[in-house]
C-alpha cells in the first residue's frame, strides 16, 4: 500500500482552487492537503474551507516548512517568488511542485540548476502530460508524415479586461519577462519541444497593443529546431475570438494536432482522424511528482526542461529588441 503525501498549498488563488485541488481530490489515495499559507489568512481560510476537514492555516510559508505535519509543497504565487520559494523548500528538505514559469527570467532561473541538498524540484508543466502531445509526437517518430520539414502555430487568446487571470494584480505590472507572452507560452513551448524537439534559435517580432494587459500581448516567432525543422509560433492575447492551430508539414503529409478537441488529423496518403483522451494534465503531473518522491526519475518536471521553455520565449522576447536571431543557448552561457 503506497503512503500518501501531506501537502501543504501555497497560495490560495486561480490556480490552486480551479486547476491544482480539482487533480488532487481525484488522487485521493495519493495526497491529502493538511495546510494552506496564502497572502493573507483570510483568503488562507476561505480555501481550507474550500478543501473541507483539517486543514491547518500557516501565517508563513516558513512556519509551513519547518512543519512535521507537512510531507510536500505545491507552490502556486507570482512567477517572480518561485526561485526563493524553491530554495527554502530545497533547505528544508521538503519536496516541492512548483507552477511554471520556473522563474521571471532566465537569469533567476539559472541557478535553481546548482542547488545544494536532493529532495526532489518538481516544476508542473502540465502540457508535459497531456495526451495529443504525446500522440504526435509518437506518430511523427512512426514518420506518418514523413521527414517534419516546418510547422505553423497559431494561437489568438480572447482575454479582455474581465478574464479572472487579467484581473490578477501581479499580472497587471509582471515582473516576469513578456508578461502574458511568457506566462502562457512556456506551455505551447513544453508541447512543441515534447512533440518536435528542441529550438536552436529564435527571429522575434513583438508588439504591445493592449495597456490592460501589462507587456508586450502580440508576437511572431520564428524558429529553427535543432533538428533542422523550421516554423512559425505566433500568438496574440486580446484577440476578438479564439484560436489554436498547430500544423506540421513533412516530406509525406500535414499533421494538425487539435489539443482542444484532443485528436490529430494526418492529411496525407490517406486522410485519418484520430481521437486521444481529453486530459488538462494537471491530474497526470501530480501523479508524477508522486511518484518522483518516491524514488521515480524525474524527466518531465525538471528544472532544466523548464528553464528551456522559459528560454525559447525569451530569446524571441530579445531578438525583437536587438533585431537579430538569438540562439537559445546563448542566454544560459549569458546567465
Amino acid at each position: 500500500m503506497r503512503m500518501k503525501i501531506n501537502l501543504g498549498v501555497v497560495g490560495a488563488g486561480i490556480a490552486s482552487r480551479e486547476l491544482h485541488l480539482p487533480a488532487l481530490r481525484k488522487l485521493s489515495d495519493l495526497f491529502t492537503v493538511v495546510a494552506v499559507n496564502s497572502r493573507t489568512r483570510k483568503k488562507a481560510e476561505e480555501f481550507a474551507g474550500i478543501v473541507g476537514g483539517d486543514v491547518r492555516v500557516f501565517d508563513s510559508y516558513e512556519e509551513m516548512l519547518s512543519s512535521d505535519s507537512v510531507d510536500a509543497v505545491v507552490l502556486a504565487v507570482p512567477i517572480s517568488l518561485n526561485p526563493k520559494m524553491i530554495i527554502a523548500a530545497r533547505r528544508a528538505n521538503k519536496p516541492v511542485i512548483c507552477e511554471k514559469p520556473v522563474a521571471a527570467s532566465v537569469k533567476e532561473a539559472v541557478p535553481l540548476l546548482r542547488l545544494p541538498g536532493s529532495s526532489p524540484v518538481y516544476i508542473a508543466e502540465n502540457y508535459r502530460h497531456i495526451e495529443v502531445y504525446e500522440k504526435a509526437a509518437e506518430l511523427l517518430k512512426e514518420g506518418r508524415i514523413g521527414i517534419p520539414l516546418a510547422f505553423s502555430w497559431l494561437k489568438w487568446v480572447d482575454f479582455g479586461q474581465d478574464n479572472k487571470y487579467v484581473q490578477t494584480k501581479w499580472r497587471q505590472t509582471p515582473e516576469h519577462v513578456g508578461g502574458f507572452i511568457s506566462d502562457g507560452g512556456v506551455h505551447d513551448v513544453a508541447a512543441l519541444r515534447k512533440t518536435l524537439g528542441d529550438v536552436e534559435e529564435v527571429s522575434g517580432f513583438t508588439k504591445k497593443s493592449l495597456d490592460y494587459l501589462g507587456a508586450e500581448n502580440c508576437v511572431v516567432f520564428n524558429m529553427t529546431l535543432e533538428n533542422g525543422v523550421i516554423g512559425n509560433y505566433s500568438v496574440v492575447y486580446g484577440a476578438a475570438s479564439p484560436l489554436n492551430r498547430f500544423e506540421i508539414v513533412g516530406t509525406d503529409g500535414l499533421m494538425l494536432v487539435d489539443k482542444d478537441g484532443a485528436t490529430i488529423e494526418i492529411f496525407a496518403a490517406d486522410r485519418e482522424k484520430i481521437f486521444v483522451n481529453k486530459t488538462d494534465g494537471f491530474i497526470e503531473e501530480f501523479r508524477d511528482f508522486y511518484n518522483v518522491v518516491e524514488g521515480e526519475k524525474n524527466s518531465l518536471g525538471t528544472v532544466g526542461e523548464a528553464l528551456l521553455d522559459l528560454a525559447t520565449i525569451e530569446a524571441g522576447l530579445v531578438s525583437a529588441v536587438e533585431k537579430r536571431v538569438v540562439a537559445v543557448d546563448s542566454l544560459l552561457e549569458e546567465s
